[in-house]
């Protein structure tokens, strides 16, 4: 509950912000109103000229066989000339939308001179205003998703596969956003800006993706990296809340599309790292959490530094233990790999049977010990580990799983 109620104070916090103006891939923001070209007087053969990007840039292609030349009062970034043969984008005050305030419904013309071989050419233009959307609509569909995840994933028994699920769904919606900021960049090769949209996603993508492969393996340490996985897509997302207080986008898609992808990269982000606490402070107590992590993700399943186990005449008395038996044949496991809850606490007897010499290891704790063919081997340990824990014959032959609670 204390982590639910520091997540609502935190979207408050958020909601009474000003609208802020973050950039988006190749550096374009969002805004209220477009750019666009509306005639070129006179008309030069060879000479095309047009708004890109919602007018956040001019292109000009110079298929004249003289030279252009911008007329001064456009910005810095103005070129002095463009050769015949080029075609040359750059950003001009005159024309761009951005820092602009116009409202929707209204227009606002632009002009912009040029010279060509000495003939004075006039770029004439028009800014509209477009009608934004209502910021506290998203905001609070945001924090109701974001709530909706932390308080399912507290009631439900497998509350793990929730985290995942949700997990993966932050982070389609992350790739998703990325994919159609960059499509929306047409002065920059799309992979240099894919790669610079994605920043820090780069990590968190296979961190979610790994560790959701690897909790659905049974493995609970998989559930920290898509907890820090999608911890980082929500923080990676947040300057793009800007889409909830904007009308134009820099989105290769529908404004409304790119809002619910923000929507839910955020919002799922946030949710399955605030709720994903619990796990954290588990696995916290384990001290070979981190290492399991990095291991996990990779898919790998390494053996760790067998621990002395104890030994147990199979079939001896242990009125408190948990008794648990399972046999090795041809390869696979009988009875079928299934799941087995025990109490936190409890003294569990675990007995293996096997056809062909092996060694098993119950994950989580450690324990490694040999079984030979046609001798059952049995150890006695106490479950005081909460989580899930696979029991295995290496090298990766499933036998069961163990729920501590």
């Amino acid at each position: 509950m204390k982590a639910l109620l520091a997540f609502v104070v935190f979207a408050i916090a958020l909601l009474a912000a000003p609208a802020p103006a973050y950039a988006h891939a190749g550096g374009l923001t969002a805004t209220d109103s477009r750019s666009r070209v509306v005639a070129v007087t006179p008309a030069v053969p060879g000479l095309r000229v047009a708004t890109i990007e919602n007018g956040a840039r001019i292109r000009l292609v110079n298929g004249t066989g003289s030279s252009v030349v911008p007329g001064a009062g456009g910005g810095p970034a103005v070129p002095a000339a463009i050769a015949p043969g080029k075609d040359v984008t750059w950003i001009d005050t005159r024309v761009t939308p951005d820092g602009r305030r116009i409202a929707a419904g209204q227009s606002v013309d632009w002009t912009m001179p040029l010279d060509v071989g000495g003939t004075t050419v006039l770029v004439s233009g028009v800014l509209t205003g477009e009608q934004p959307p209502i910021p506290l609509v998203w905001w609070v569909s945001a924090v109701l998703v974001a709530a909706a995840v932390i308080l399912a994933a507290r009631r439900l028994t497998r509350g793990d596969v929730l985290l995942c699920s949700a997990g993966l769904v932050a982070a389609g919606a992350s790739i998703a956003h990325v994919a159609g900021s960059t499509l929306a960049v047409e002065s920059a090769p799309p992979a240099g800006t894919f790669l610079s949209a994605a920043g820090i996603n780069l990590l968190a993508w296979p961190l979610i993706i790994g560790g959701a492969v690897t909790a659905f393996r049974g493995r609970p340490a998989g559930v920290l990296a898509v907890c820090g996985g999608a911890a980082l897509t929500a923080v990676f997302v947040l300057p793009d809340v800007t889409s909830f207080h904007r009308a134009v986008l820099p989105f290769a898609g529908p404004a409304i599309v790119e809002r619910i992808l923000v929507v839910l990269a955020l919002s799922l982000g946030a949710g399955v790292a605030v709720a994903g606490s619990g796990v954290l402070r588990t696995l916290a107590r384990q001290p070979t959490a981190l290492l399991l992590v990095g291991i996990l993700v990779l898919g790998g399943c390494t053996r760790a530094t067998p621990v002395e186990a104890v030994p147990s005449t199979c079939g001896s008395a242990a009125p408190d233990a948990v008794p648990l038996n399972v046999a090795l044949r041809e390869g696979r496991a009988e009875p079928a790999p299934h799941r087995v809850s025990v109490a936190t606490g409890s003294p569990v007897l675990l007995g293996v049977s096997a056809d062909v010499p092996t060694e098993v290891h119950v994950h989580g704790y450690d324990l490694v010990y040999p079984v030979q063919a046609g001798q059952p081997a049995c150890v006695l340990f106490v479950a005081d580990r909460a989580g899930l824990f696979d029991v295995e014959a290496h090298p990766e032959t499933l036998l069961l799983q163990i729920e501590v609670r």
